[in-house]
Parts: structure tokens; C-alpha cells; sequence
């Protein structure tokens, strides 16, 4: 073959794969990397956060920039004109969406999840001033703080200041200019689109528990049923009822529009297609002119940068992490979460989800589930927003051609038929997903399954009441040590503190610590039950060197015996039925509430004060907690305890619910008892107590016991690489 027929015939360029084949590959490798690996690639989140801070990065500026120039560039009849409007037409949708949005709660399976004590019970949520949320002050104040709203408003108001001043585009082409820039920066950062993928799904396929994934169900189906409903029913009867159009042509005509935003993920390229057919609907009905087609050239391009119902659907992600959190989310929490969420959406979801779900003291880890389940809803965003777009075109076209008019007929059918149509679609989602996701209450065998932080020496032997001899006094620390065993008290029935759990061990977290003061001691240790009327004659014979059990030191009992200083500070706090919670909301609810009887364990120093300022309390002592939880509500209407207890109780059984006022939360120490005149044991403790908790011993078992980190044994995700090829050990 010659040189001048090789030069003549070059090879075929590669065909490159476009960005979305390759995001669909990453995704694909990351959970089959994951499921390979398992929790080895779990690092991987790092990569998966640095990703998600870079695609952050330009969304404020391009907010600012593309705002302005924008507005900047209308005329004041254009801006007028569009605001009332089509501005009227956008209120209704959004208006809608979020009422609609909100019923998909009630198809999510009923599901305890019950939880350990957390210090963010303590912590007053972050207070954000809605002044400083709404209006920019100070915009480089809002722009700190990320307060999209008020930076919103600040654009907002300088670009219909634009409106007005001559010569604007001196400074509207460099916005421009910037904008293209900041959409570059951005299309660079997209580019690693692939890498952050599949560090994401990687991270998250090899971490992810099953019973997780079975919940994660739960948002796939609320997805994709507000989808449906949004797209086929909810935004074509809107038009229909103030337009000559027929529900079958608003939802057919733009159907090609419609399949090309669900496959490709992406409603950008379909705007020409979308103008077009706004076009055609109206010429289609013989109402279509130049004026018409004038405003679809100028309303979807302005639409576009608004939020629409796609972008709105974040917030059914957030509805699903309350749910999966456990969170009770009401219509009075919700409406205000769900208007912070829609004007934050003028900038991004990757601004908003963090956002929201802080603002509802949810975890932040919830975010990178987001994003990963967003691969394979963000479609079906796509295929709303599409949707949404139209509706306002066609609307707004209407309205402003005068070609608008509300049909009464239509209204009362698609009144009378929403009810029937959403409720089917909802109560089929429910039943589904009531048949699918396992929504079994496990938190209660997780408490009595728990054994201790950390194994302990063979030293440690516990005994029982008759395998020690009986004394006649109070033991100093020598005289322990000479004997080898240490006596303590305990109550059996105390969570967390001290109590037997499913293996018949006792357990808690004073029993553990008792356990390491004997193993350095070098001592065994025997654990003697006490009751409230034979605690004092125990300690004061010898029969117990010590009395343990969360015990709360008050003025009453320092008459009695000696406390060490505190082991850690508790929080008062009320159980009642769940039920009844509301009764107990406020003070005036309490005092309306007629006669209430009120159980605990002992004489608590705050109880004084509580019968003063509710003269309707009444206070019964009872031997343990235990006792109200098995009244069953007969006698008992609450239990006073402390918070962190209550908490632990409350798991076992989780019909009951803790009640504390986060405003006025009142604490008490909770110590060891020793004997009156032991001096000796007493000065001992205190030093070992602070021993232990300058070495973070302390911390180790509140985290444990208090916190519940760890309660449940971690055992090594599932993955080929362990399970099956056992190339590597657990």
C-alpha cells in the first residue's frame, strides 16, 4: 500500500463515551466494588465529601451573577408583566407541590426507632435569626453564613435596580461573563463527575447495611409516586382548569420532551423542545399568533432559573431522613422547613439538603445518601422539571395573551376526582411498602445485649450474698485489700447502671466500673442487692463498702451517709405513655390536667420544687423503675428519673416517650455512697475517680452505656473478598 493511500485513509477517531455512560459505569463499579471489598473502601467517603465541597464551590456566585444580569436585562413592562403573572401561576405550583409533597409521610411503614441518650437533647438547636435569614443586612454577612435566601433578595433587588439605569451593560457582560467562567469551573469540576461516583457508591455499597438499604426502598417509591403524581395529574389539571386545553394534549404534546429529560437525566437540552411545543398547543387550538409565541420565547428561559417542583422533591429525601431518623414530622415543622427549602433551592441541592437537614438536627452523614440515591432519581427530577416548565409556559402564556379563563366544570371534576386518584396511588404505595421494608423493632434486644466497653481481667469474680461472711463495721481500703474482696451495692433494676441482661449477666455501667476498681485493686468483687429501707443498715455494718446504681446525692441522704464526688452529672426528665405526651406539653396543660400521680425510685431533690409549682402532683415512691413500666399505665400516669435513663428505658419499651423542657433543663450528680465515718474508702475513690477520668475511662463507658456507641456489637459487612474467596480475616 502506498504512503499516498495511507495519508488519503486516516483511522477512524475513537468514539469518546459521553459523560453520562460514564457516570452510569462509575456508579456500576462502585457498588461492585463495594460488595467485593466492603468496609476496606470505606475511606473512600473522604474522596466522596471533597467531591461534593468542589461542586459547591461557584453555586453562590453563579446565584449572584446570573441573578442580576438576568433581571438586570428585562424591561420594567417585561418584569411587571412576568411577575404577576406567571409569578401568580409559579405561586400556586409551588403552593401545591408542597402540600402534596407532604402527604407521601403517610405511606411510610410505621416503624420504632427507638435510640440512646444523645447530647444534643441538652443543646439548644442552632437558632438561626430570620431577620438575618431573609434580609441582608449585611450581604458579605450573608454570604459568610451561606443565608441563600437573603442573598437571593440582595440579587433580586439590584437587578430590577439594573432595570432602570442606563448603560447597565457595561457591568451586565462582565456578569455574563462571569457566569459562563463560573458554569466552566463548574464543567471542569463535573469532569471528575465519575471519580466522585464511584468513591460515593464505592463507600456506600460497602458500608451499607441491609435492613438499611430495605428503608432506602422507602424514598425510591416516595420518589417516584410524587413524580407520577405531579407530572400526570397535579400540573396538567392546573392548566386545564384556567386554559381551553384538554388534559390529553398538555400531557401529550410534550411527550417526546417529556422521555428526552427522563433518559437523559437532564432538562437543559430540552428547552427548544419545550418552547416549540408551547408553540404548537396553542396553534393546535387555532389561538396561536406571533404574540403567543413571543412569550414562549421569553418565559422558559426566564422560568428556568426559578425552582420547580423537580428541585421541590428534595424534599421528600428530607421527609424520608426524619422518618428514618425517627423523627415525628408534623405540618407546623414541616410547612416552615419546606419554605426555607423552596427559596434555598434558588441555588442548589447540594446547598439545601445540608441545610434542612441541620436545621431538623438530623445527620449529616444522611447527605451522601443523597447524593448516591440521586443517580437513579435524578431522572425522574428531570422528567418533573420538564413537566413543571411546560405547565408554566403554557400557563403563563395564556395569561398573558389573554387567552386564559377559568372553566368551573373543569375545577369541580379535577376537585372531585384528586381525592380519588392521589388517595388509590397512596394507600397502594403504603400497602407496598408495608409488605416490602421490614420495619421489625430491634432496639430492645440491642440494650440486653450488652455486656461491657471492654474485657476484663480473670480477676474479676463476681459473688453473691452468701459466699461472703457477715461483718460489724465499716471496711477502710487496707482492710479490703486484706480481705481481697470488695463489697458493693447495687440495685438490679437500674438501666443503665446496673442490671441483668438477656445471658443473666449483670451488667451497666457502674457494674463495669466496679469491675476495673477491682481488677486494680487486685480484689474479686461481690455484688450485694440493696432496697431503698435496708441501703443504710448494709453500708453501715460492712456488709457493702459501697452503694452504686446512678445514685443521686441530695442534702437528705448527706445527713446519712458519704458520696464520692460526682461520677457524672444526670438530667431530670419525665416518662410518660406516648399518647400522653401532649398532656404534659406545657405547664398549663399539666396544672389542667386534673390529679397526676407520679412514680420514682427514691426522693429526688427537685421534687419539692415540682409539687410546689404543680399543686396537682403527687408523688409515689416505688423500689425500681421497672415497676411503672410494668403498672401499664394503671396507677402511674409519669415517672420522674433522670433523662439518660429514661432514655435507655424507654428503648425496652418504646410505647413510652421522654419528656424534658429543653429550656430549663435541671441536672443532679450522680455518685457512690460510702459510709458515714469512712473517711478512708471515701478519699480513695475520689482520687481513683479522677484517675479515671483523666485517662478517658469515664468517657469510654458514658459513650458506651450513656451514649449507646457501640451497644450494638459491629460485625464486618458481608463482602466477596472476606465471605467467599477469604483472602482476607476478619
Amino acid at each position: 500500500m502506498s504512503e499516498k493511500a495511507v495519508a488519503a485513509d486516516p483511522p477512524a477517531e475513537e468514539k469518546k463515551l459521553s459523560m453520562s455512560t460514564l457516570v452510569l459505569i462509575a456508579f456500576g463499579a462502585g457498588i461492585v466494588a463495594g460488595l467485593f471489598f466492603g468496609e476496606m473502601l470505606a475511606w473512600m467517603s473522604v474522596i466522596g465529601d471533597a467531591f461534593i465541597k468542589l461542586l459547591q464551590m461557584t453555586i453562590i456566585p453563579y446565584i449572584m451573577v446570573s441573578l442580576i444580569s438576568s433581571l438586570g436585562s428585562l424591561s420594567y413592562a417585561q418584569a411587571r408583566s412576568l411577575g404577576l403573572n406567571v409569578g401568580k401561576l409559579m405561586l400556586v405550583i409551588w403552593v401545591l407541590g408542597i402540600v402534596v409533597m407532604y402527604l407521601i409521610k403517610f405511606t411510610f411503614p410505621e416503624w420504632v426507632a427507638g435510640e440512646f441518650f444523645s447530647l444534643t437533647a441538652l443543646q439548644d438547636p442552632k437558632s438561626v435569626n430570620l431577620l438575618d435569614l431573609y434580609i441582608p443586612a449585611n450581604p458579605f454577612f450573608s454570604l459568610s453564613n451561606s443565608y441563600i435566601p437573603a442573598i437571593v433578595l440582595f440579587c433580586v433587588a439590584t437587578g430590577l435596580a439594573l432595570i432602570s439605569i442606563d448603560n447597565k451593560e457595561s457591568l451586565i457582560t462582565p456578569l455574563e461573563l462571569l457566569g459562563v467562567a463560573f458554569n466552566k469551573v463548574t464543567q471542569y469540576i463535573v469532569n471528575l463527575m465519575p471519580l466522585g461516583i464511584f468513591a460515593m457508591t464505592a463507600a456506600t455499597a460497602g458500608t451499607m447495611e441491609i435492613d438499611e438499604f430495605q428503608k432506602l426502598q422507602v424514598y425510591f417509591a416516595a420518589h417516584i409516586v410524587m413524580t407520577i403524581v405531579l407530572t400526570y395529574w397535579v400540573l396538567p389539571a392546573i392548566v386545564a382548569v384556567i386554559t381551553p386545553f384538554s388534559y390529553r394534549d398538555i400531557s401529550g404534546i410534550a411527550k417526546d420532551a417529556l422521555i428526552t429529560a427522563f433518559a437523559a437525566g437532564n432538562i437543559f437540552i430540552i428547552l427548544p423542545l419545550l418552547i416549540e411545543h408551547t408553540k404548537e398547543l396553542f396553534h393546535k387550538y387555532k389561538i396561536g399568533d406571533k404574540e403567543t409565541d413571543d412569550y414562549a420565547n421569553v418565559i422558559i428561559p426566564v422560568v428556568f432559573s426559578f425552582p420547580n417542583l423537580g428541585k421541590l422533591l428534595t424534599i421528600v429525601f428530607v421527609l424520608f431522613a426524619a422518618w428514618f431518623s425517627g423523627m415525628e414530622m408534623d405540618f407546623i415543622t414541616y410547612l416552615p422547613m419546606a419554605i426555607n427549602g423552596l427559596i434555598s433551592l434558588f441555588g442548589s441541592v447540594y446547598l439545601t439538603i445540608p441545610m434542612l437537614l441541620d436545621s431538623l438536627e438530623l445527620s449529616s452523614d444522611l447527605f451522601q445518601l443523597y447524593v448516591v440515591s440521586s443517580l437513579f432519581t435524578s431522572r425522574f427530577t428531570s422528567l418533573l422539571a420538564a413537566m413543571n416548565l411546560f405547565v408554566l409556559a403554557v400557563g403563563g402564556t395564556a395569561l398573558l395573551s389573554g387567552r386564559a379563563k377559568l372553566s368551573k366544570t373543569k375545577l369541580m371534576f379535577y376537585l372531585g376526582m384528586t381525592p380519588v386518584v392521589m388517595g388509590g396511588i397512596l394507600v397502594a404505595t403504603a400497602l407496598l411498602l408495608g409488605k416490602v421494608v421490614d420495619t421489625e423493632y430491634k432496639m430492645d434486644q440491642v440494650v440486653v445485649q450488652m455486656t461491657s466497653s471492654e474485657e476484663l481481667p480473670e480477676i474479676v469474680t463476681q459473688y453473691s450474698w452468701g459466699d461472703v461472711e457477715a461483718l460489724h463495721g465499716p471496711r477502710s481500703i487496707d482492710e479490703i485489700r486484706d480481705e481481697g474482696i470488695l463489697r458493693v451495692g447495687y440495685n438490679p433494676r437500674q438501666l443503665p447502671f446496673s442490671y441483668y441482661n438477656a445471658n443473666a449477666e449483670l451488667v451497666g455501667f457502674d457494674v463495669e466500673l466496679m469491675k476495673r476498681l477491682a481488677a486494680e485493686l487486685e480484689v474479686k468483687l461481690a455484688f450485694i442487692p440493696y432496697k431503698a429501707d435496708n441501703v443504710l443498715e448494709l453500708l453501715n455494718t460492712g456488709e457493702v463498702d459501697l452503694v452504686v446504681s446512678g445514685l443521686q446525692m441530695t442534702t437528705f441522704r448527706l445527713k446519712y451517709v458519704g458520696f464520692t464526688d460526682p461520677v457524672m452529672t444526670l438530667h431530670y426528665a419525665f416518662v410518660v405513655k406516648d399518647y400522653r405526651a401532649d398532656e404534659f406539653a406545657t405547664d398549663e396543660l399539666i396544672r389542667d390536667a386534673g390529679p397526676i400521680t407520679v412514680a420514682s425510685v427514691g426522693d429526688y431533690e427537685i421534687i419539692p420544687q415540682l409539687e410546689q409549682k404543680f399543686e396537682n402532683l403527687t408523688f409515689a415512691r416505688i423500689p425500681s423503675d421497672r415497676v411503672f413500666f410494668e403498672d401499664d399505665g394503671e396507677q402511674f400516669d409519669g415517672l420522674l428519673l433522670s433523662l439518660e435513663a429514661g432514655k435507655t428505658w424507654t428503648i425496652l419499651y418504646p410505647e413510652y416517650t421522654t419528656l424534658y423542657n429543653r429550656e430549663e433543663v435541671r441536672s443532679f450528680p450522680a455518685s457512690y455512697a460510702v459510709a458515714k465515718q469512712n473517711l478512708s474508702l471515701q478519699l480513695f475513690l475520689n482520687s481513683w475517680l479522677e484517675l479515671q477520668r483523666s485517662s478517658g475511662h469515664i468517657d469510654k463507658l458514658y459513650d458506651y452505656w450513656i451514649l449507646g456507641k457501640n451497644a450494638e456489637p459491629k460485625k464486618a459487612r458481608w463482602s466477596v473478598i472476606k465471605d467467599v474467596l477469604h483472602w482476607v480475616e476478619e
